[in-house]
């Protein structure tokens, strides 16, 4: 697998652009290309009553068009910012305004990489959709980039959750782009009681490579596998963390909790995921 078309989720906050200047710059060292999606956040008609009935059709016409507005000038000054530092780096570009989630998960689908902060995404349309979600809907790994980062780089120090389950063995083969072009890989080798055999098999797979790969083995109990992870991204210092999505049924995820709820919800660093 070859990451050629990464797709990028862009708003006006700060915090956007500087995830724009993290993904040109992994996408330059990917040999990717990178398209802006600018998804359009609908009028909220639930703060001006029910269906605006208390107002009279002037004033609504107005808070629409005052709305519009100020997506408008938003969407204009995303775009510039995100065209600029693609051509500052020499990537192809391309910019694109959905106005719908199910637009967004389309294209999405097109893509070889999606990347969006984590959390819900601005509304599109009626409906409004979490990473988690798109990452189940688009059928391919996504990058979820925390807003409380700073300028740090990203995909220079891999570390890839395996638990031996079909979601990890997923994300792994999703992350092999990341795992070659990085400068150092290990593996989180995570379970709820000790596996041997298993990590026996795991370090003789990866002897077989031609660089070293560090192998992090801890047992830990399901519930608290979650601060074993992050203690163990935390202290080898990653920039990059590949897990599956969701390797429990999704409606224990949400009831229970689980890694994939919790770290979508709060992710110690940038994080690959993939279903």
């Amino acid at each position: 697998m070859a990451v050629r078309d990464i797709l990028v989720v862009v708003g006006g906050e700060p915090a956007s652009m500087r995830r724009v200047h993290q993904v040109i710059d992994l996408a330059g060292r990917l040999g990717a290309g990178v398209t802006g999606a600018f998804l359009r956040p609908m009028f909220p008609l639930s703060d001006y009553g029910a269906g605006g009935a208390w107002m009279s059709q002037g004033l609504l016409q107005e808070a629409v068009e005052a709305h519009a507005l100020v997506v408008d000038r938003t969407e204009a000054r995303a775009q510039r910012a995100f065209l600029a530092a693609a051509e500052l780096q020499h990537l192809a570009a391309d910019w694109i305004v959905l106005d719908t989630v199910q637009q967004l998960v389309e294209r999405a689908r097109l893509s070889d990489l999606v990347v969006v902060p984590p959390g819900p995404l601005p509304e599109g349309g009626e409906v409004t959709i979490s990473a988690g979600q798109l990452g189940l809907a688009c059928g391919g790994p996504l990058l979820v980039i925390p807003d409380h980062l700073g300028e740090m780089s990203i995909g220079r120090r891999v570390l890839a959750c395996w638990n031996g389950s079909r979601e990890s063995a997923r994300a792994w083969r999703d992350a092999w782009p990341f795992i070659l072009a990085a400068d150092h890989v290990a593996v989180a080798a995570v379970r709820s009681r000790p596996d041997f055999d298993d990590d026996a098999a795991l370090r003789f797979r990866l002897s077989r490579w031609d660089r070293e790969v560090e192998v992090l083995s801890e047992p830990a109990p399901g519930d608290l596998a979650s601060n074993v992870l992050r203690r163990k991204a935390r202290g080898w210092g990653s920039d990059l963390l590949v897990m599956g999505l969701y390797g429990r049924p999704r409606i224990s995820e949400t009831v229970l909790g689980g890694v994939s709820h919790e770290f979508l919800a709060d992710p110690p660093c940038p994080l690959l995921i993939s279903h």
